[in-house]
């Protein structure tokens, strides 16, 4: 039970549910717009995915530009990473205020995208050239060219976008919260939310009413509104960080084989590897944050294969992550079934770092009865897209 010392207001206008970076971004905006708002954690903040990721910040996601263009159509592509770019120049500017005090280990140094093999070569040609024909910036690169970044061979070519940006996601989480705070939202950790409805939100030992509901659950939605379970998958991430080392390499997010390995370097020399989860589909399902030995040892062996310099440092530690895979790719950021009281902003599919900033403030501007770009695309992302 919530002890009376942590326990949320009676009432207030809007309760976000779950104190990941969506959640946090969500009361961060609605804060600054001097909107009542209190948000319940059922654990601490970041102690999901949030915290449990690599720390990337990307525009293209794994299916590729010109996939995207051939599944949802080239108006919905484009706007699709519209709405990540938005949200990355958002988070830049933010975050840029942020380190001024906090220190983040944040770093806008960019993105490589590499292909692992001559098929995703071909594709990572013709996607950045859509991309480049698009207005966003990119550049190839070649064998040497990366290794002059990265320090690895592996790679024949690749693509550079300037504008991504790697971080430690739970300081992101707990810098945003305490900026919310700083606002005047109110935010509860260890609260646990036991239901949900139009205007009251339940948790052990009490209830808030409110306007506005909305869920920032991701992978744990089904928990709350059963409906979700053929919605949003609960889909398992294996990451490792290596020890410190003096290696100085700079802190690029990196990403390869059609989005299913990534990492990056950090000032410390560690590196940070996560993936290799197609090891076992089947088994890297659902909310246990377990350790996947399997997985894990192909990490290993993926770390060896490209820096097989640097195979004596030791595996530090390793983790899981709960992701929240939609139906379709796409999130699901809108009213549910309608309900102007009921909202949600799950389902990220992976993406969640890169689209907190943007879907944060799209839904605290129609809440505010505000116009602008970013409010023009949500609609794309209306859970309503699945009605019957």
């Amino acid at each position: 039970m919530t002890p009376i010392w942590n326990k949320p207001p009676h009432q207030t206008d809007v309760v976000i549910v779950g104190g990941g970076l969506v959640g946090v971004c969500l009361a961060y905006q609605l804060a600054r717009r001097e909107v009542n708002c209190c948000l319940l954690e059922r654990h601490t903040l970041a102690s999901g995915a949030s915290g449990r990721n690599d720390g990337q910040i990307i525009l293209e996601t794994a299916d590729y530009y010109t996939r995207m263009q051939r599944v949802y159509g080239i108006k919905e592509a484009l706007n699709i990473l519209r709405f990540k770019r938005l949200g990355q120049t958002g988070t830049h500017r933010m975050m840029a205020e942020l380190t001024e005090n906090h220190h983040l280990a944040y770093h806008q140094q960019g993105s490589l995208t590499l292909a692992y093999n001559e098929a995703e070569a071909a594709l990572i040609e013709t996607a950045s050239a859509a991309m480049i024909k698009d207005g966003f910036d990119m550049t190839l690169l070649d064998r040497d060219q990366i290794e002059a970044k990265i320090h690895t061979r592996r790679f024949a070519m690749g693509k550079y976008d300037p504008y991504d940006a790697s971080v430690n996601p739970a300081e992101m989480t707990h810098a945003i919260a305490a900026q919310a705070r700083r606002g005047g939202a109110a935010v509860f950790e260890n609260c646990r939310v036991t239901g949900v409805a139009s205007g009251r939100v339940d948790y052990e030992g009490g209830s808030v009413d409110c306007e506005v509901v909305i869920l920032a659950t991701n992978a744990y939605t089904a928990g709350l509104l059963p409906e979700f379970e053929s919605l949003v998958f609960p889909i398992r991430g294996q990451v490792m960080a290596g020890e410190p080392s003096d290696i100085k390499i700079a802190p690029y997010a990196c990403i390869t084989n059609f989005g299913y390995d990534y990492w990056h370097w950090t000032p410390e020399g560690r590196l940070i590897l996560g993936g290799r989860r197609f090891i076992d589909e089947h088994g890297e399902t659902g909310t246990d944050h377990r350790i996947n030995p399997k997985v894990q040892d192909a990490l290993c062996s993926l770390r060896d294969e490209m820096y097989p310099q640097y195979s004596h440092l030791k595996v530090e530690q390793q983790w899981s992550g709960i992701m929240g895979f939609s139906k379709d790719g796409k999130p699901l950021i809108g009213m549910i079934g309608g309900d102007p009281t009921m909202w949600c902003a799950v389902g990220f599919t992976g993406y969640g770092l890169g689209m907190c900033w943007s879907a944060g403030e799209a839904v605290a501007q129609v809440l505010n009865d505000e116009q602008s770009e970013l409010t023009e695309i949500l609609p794309m992302f209306a859970p309503n897209r699945f009605s019957g």
